[in-house]
């Protein structure tokens, strides 16, 4: 019976590490997609080159919004992981970070509707900002 306890009390540790690893790298994927959709957006505003996927990059942020708050759970810190431990210390002042990233991104979704330069640019200022200020105080620089 020590034997089976002692094994079970090896493996519980492994099996939440793995949890933890699993978590980081979906977490990872989610930002990567982020990046990929405001870089995208970035360039086409400033090139002003394939403009009809503005709209495309602009609801795929707004889905990847919609599932960032749940992509840092608890146990999901891991050593590769850039966020820092104020994402769980300061859970209030991190979903309020969270909350105005979900209300910039559906504000871009809504001007990149109207196709009005004068409602985009402040869009996508207000985008950039909310990542900017959520990195600012939630991801450790490398």
């Amino acid at each position: 019976m020590k034997v089976f306890l002692l094994m079970i009390a090896c493996f519980v540790p492994m099996v939440a590490l793995a949890d933890g690893e699993a978590e980081y790298k979906y977490r990872e994927g989610i930002m990567n997609s982020a990046k990929g959709h405001i870089s995208s957006m970035g360039a086409i505003l400033k090139g002003q080159v394939h403009m009809d996927n503005l709209q495309i990059h602009a609801d795929g942020m707004v889905d990847v919004a919609g599932i960032m708050p749940d992509v840092f759970p608890a146990g999901s810190q891991t050593a590769k992981s850039e966020a820092l431990d104020a994402v769980w210390d300061d859970a209030a002042a991190f979903k309020e970070a969270m909350d105005k990233f979900v209300s910039a991104s559906n504000g871009m979704a809504a001007a990149a509707k109207t196709g009005e330069m004068g409602e985009i640019g402040p869009a996508i200022q207000a985008l950039g900002g909310s990542c900017k200020g959520c990195h600012d105080d939630f991801r450790q620089e490398h």
